[in-house]
């Protein structure tokens, strides 16, 4: 956008430029401390994720949470929406640096901590992405402060999880994706982990938070009846079938987080279909054999990803598409005699 355009369409927000991560940063009056949290949160690997806060005058935050950007409207690399870009190229290319969309400016005084991600109104997105940003701003010393950036959509497992950290309800602060948000003080943290590598630190991390629980089932399957899209066929004949073998059925939206995490503390055996509902499984001990089943149309490799983060064995089935399966519900069949195979077979395997 041109500066004459700028002047006639003031809210028509557009980067001036983009930065390939924290750490490119420079200090200047615009970038006021930058602090490396990795060994003090990710330990003394060599090949750690860098875990870099930066402090920034007058940094803005994009519509809800989409981006990050300095006073002058550079954009932050390898966090927010952007995370994922492995090239200066694709990050120069992401369709969020080029949407042009309406926003108006609102200006607030005072500390804002960066928490959440675009997406992190999904519970394995903030349960997996965003929470664990806090134990980095907390490792850089940013433990006062007068805001922290939320999602705008409220979520019940946000809130929740914000509470067994001390964060006051007053300070919660949701951003639409209608404003850029300056702050006086922005305060970004790097995202806990590159994309598709979650490390060792994160499941013991979340654990911590949740206070000891007395003994749970052993076996969990893990539905999503009620979820609106990826519907598992025949699913009551499935957990008719794991119910004679032991399995506890649960759906985890059902409970608060502390919940689910009790009835996931003792699980040996978390079996279920692709969905965040399988974040559980951080709550699991170390050992423990995930089973995931997936739609042939969907297919996302973020739970083997975390069960081996997580220390568990980890096996996934293919469905078949039913002849329901349409855009909205994508509903799928696995035949209930395949999963019971694949669990005999993984249990002998693994002396359970």
């Amino acid at each position: 956008m041109t500066a004459d355009m700028r002047s006639v369409f003031p809210f028509l927000w557009q980067p001036r430029g983009v930065v390939s991560s924290l750490e490119s940063l420079p200090l200047s009056g615009t970038v006021l401390q930058k602090n490396d949290a990795t060994r003090a949160v990710g330990g003394n690997r060599l090949d750690a994720h860098a875990l870099t806060v930066a402090a920034l005058a007058g940094g803005k935050v994009i519509g809800d949470l989409r981006l990050a950007a300095t006073r002058d409207d550079v954009v932050i690399g390898g966090i927010q929406t952007v995370a994922g870009c492995k090239s200066a190229a694709e990050l120069q290319a992401h369709y969020a640096l080029h949407r042009q969309r309406f926003r108006i400016p609102k200006y607030r005084s005072g500390t804002a901590l960066l928490l959440g991600t675009a997406n992190s109104d999904n519970y394995y997105h903030w349960l997996v992405e965003s929470l664990p940003r806090w134990p980095i701003l907390q490792a850089a010393g940013w433990r006062e402060y007068d805001f922290v950036l939320l999602h705008n959509r409220p979520c019940r497992f946000q809130e929740e999880t914000l509470d067994w950290l001390g964060v006051p309800a007053g300070v919660r602060l949701r951003c639409s994706k209608n404003f850029i948000h300056q702050f006086e003080r922005l305060v970004v943290p790097a995202m806990p982990f590159a994309q598709r590598t979650i490390p060792s630190w994160v499941g013991p991390w979340l654990r911590s938070l949740v206070p000891p629980a007395p003994t749970g089932p052993e076996k969990v399957y893990l539905s999503r009846r009620d979820a609106g899209g990826r519907q598992l066929a025949g699913e009551a004949e499935l957990e008719a079938a794991l119910g004679g073998r032991g399995f506890v059925s649960l759906q985890p939206e059902q409970l608060s987080v502390a919940e689910q995490a009790r009835r996931l503390g003792s699980a040996r055996f978390v079996v279920g279909p692709h969905g965040a509902a399988l974040t559980n499984m951080v709550f699991a001990p170390a050992g423990a054999l995930v089973v995931e089943f997936f739609h042939p149309q969907h297919k996302n490799r973020c739970y083997e990803n975390l069960a081996a983060a997580c220390g568990h064995r980890y096996a996934s089935l293919d469905g078949e598409a039913t002849e329901r399966n349409h855009e909205r519900r994508l509903e799928y069949r696995i035949d209930t005699a395949d999963i019971l195979d694949t669990l005999d077979r993984l249990e002998g395997k693994n002396g359970f």
